[in-house]
């Protein structure tokens, strides 16, 4: 019994794990073969504008970077460093079309349905709802640049849907997350390692 209690666990753990709202995107990857850097410093691409118009939002985007370089052995240096990261959000309405349809074994009235499974076609008197539903899109981008030539090495964007602002914390801090487990994986994929 604890043997299968535990399964069920695992799993569902898993299931929750696997369905993120955040997606990763690698847009650009100009990395070279054993290129390093070993310290970091972290732009705004506006100067001024907070990430999804929040100050708090942004020092947690900052702080997250931050941690997650210096956790891959990068060290934070603002004066001289090896790379820039330069970020930049966005934040887009977006409009979803939602049907509704009879759940199994149940009519549209609430009533039981003997026959208990779903007819493959149309019921022309039963039709199903159609809703539009609003939601707010988070982008996060983070450019990846080498000073010494001023050239972009990496660009990776995450995107999750953010309606309210726990949402907002929550996806934030996991697009900082997905995003420098992104660049560190391309980065030792191409040989290219951080200099410790």
């Amino acid at each position: 019994m604890k043997r299968i209690l535990g399964l069920v666990i695992l799993t569902g753990t898993l299931l929750m794990v696997s369905c993120s709202p955040v997606r990763v995107y690698l847009e650009k990857n100009k990395v070279k073969p054993n290129q390093n850097f070993s310290s970091f410093t972290i732009i705004n691409e506006y100067m001024g504008k907070d990430a999804w118009n929040s100050p708090s939002l942004d020092e947690n985007l900052r702080q997250a970077l931050i941690s997650g370089m210096e956790d891959q052995g990068y060290h934070y240096n603002e004066d001289a460093p090896d790379l820039i990261l330069r970020y930049n959000t966005l934040l887009s309405d977006g409009e979803k079309e939602v049907r509704e349809s009879s759940p199994y074994g149940m009519s549209p009235y609430g009533m039981y349905n003997p026959y208990m499974y779903r007819y493959p076609y149309r019921n022309s008197y039963w039709p199903s709802q159609t809703e539009i539903e609003k939601y707010k899109l988070g982008e996060v981008v983070i450019d990846f640049i080498d000073p010494r030539v001023d050239e972009l090495v990496m660009r990776i964007s995450a995107v999750g849907e953010v309606n309210n602002m726990k949402q907002k914390y929550k996806n934030i801090e996991e697009s900082a997350g997905k995003i420098l487990y992104e660049f560190s994986r391309n980065m030792k994929h191409r040989g290219a390692i951080s200099s410790r």
